[in-house]
């Protein structure tokens, strides 16, 4: 089974559309890690799009201050319904762990291991649901390895991390974004920038959904979570 993931990290409105209507296109289930207010996001079908949060604390990382409860409870302002959490840069601890169990979210999903098998989800202490995931589009060309194909190899369950700036951009080297990153906020600069030589995040990610729209119309991290037992 193969599973859904978007970090929007800050996306401009026509970036995020751009991937929100692949999803759409092929009637595939999708779990969003927001990082903002979009209103493409707040508008997005529910029954199509989970809404997740996906916060930020490098900055507490690198002492320039804030704090932790804060971070959560603002992007739980804008995302009230929000079940799930996957923080920028994969940041977790167990601080955090309890932090996300206190505001109610049920399920986090910063644990990635690269091209592993069987990964499956289970419980911690407090009672959170950990979903690993095992591939990432800027860890596959981190890589080099070729968006010919996912190089995961049979696995019962498949998590994958789309970004909508690499969706957009078809982005297939370290280069392809690098040379783009300075458009990030410029959809017509960045659609410039677009890889048009061969198989990049976007070919990839379109392929996978149209074999998912094929085999049915898949689910969210939220229903795979509501799926697991409960700690006894």
């Amino acid at each position: 089974m193969n599973l859904f993931t978007v970090d929007i990290d800050w996306a401009p409105e026509a970036v995020i559309a751009d991937t929100l209507a692949m999803f759409e296109q092929y009637g595939v289930a999708c779990t969003l890690f927001a990082t903002h207010r979009s209103p493409l996001i707040d508008r997005c079908s529910r029954e199509l799009f989970e809404v997740a949060i996906h916060p930020n604390f490098n900055p507490l990382l690198a002492g320039k201050g804030g704090d932790a409860g804060r971070i959560v409870d603002e992007l739980l302002e804008l995302y009230p319904e929000a079940r799930g959490v996957r923080c920028h840069s994969m940041a977790q601890s167990a601080l955090l762990f309890d932090l996300f169990q206190s505001r109610g979210l049920t399920y986090d999903a910063n644990q990635f291991l690269p091209y592993w098998t069987d990964i499956k989800p289970f419980r911690i202490w407090n009672g959170l649901l950990r979903i690993p995931y095992n591939w990432e589009d800027d860890i596959h060309f981190s890589y080099g390895r070729s968006f010919d194909d996912t190089g995961l190899q049979t696995s019962t369950l498949n998590v994958f991390d789309f970004h909508p700036i690499h969706v957009f951009l078809n982005t297939d080297t370290a280069d392809c974004y690098n040379r783009a990153r300075q458009h990030y906020h410029d959809a017509d600069a960045l659609m410039h920038c677009r890889n048009d030589r061969g198989p990049g995040a976007r070919t990839l990610l379109e392929r996978l959904l149209q074999q998912a729209s094929a085999q049915g119309h898949g689910t969210t991290l939220a229903a795979l979570a509501d799926r697991q037992p409960q700690l006894v």
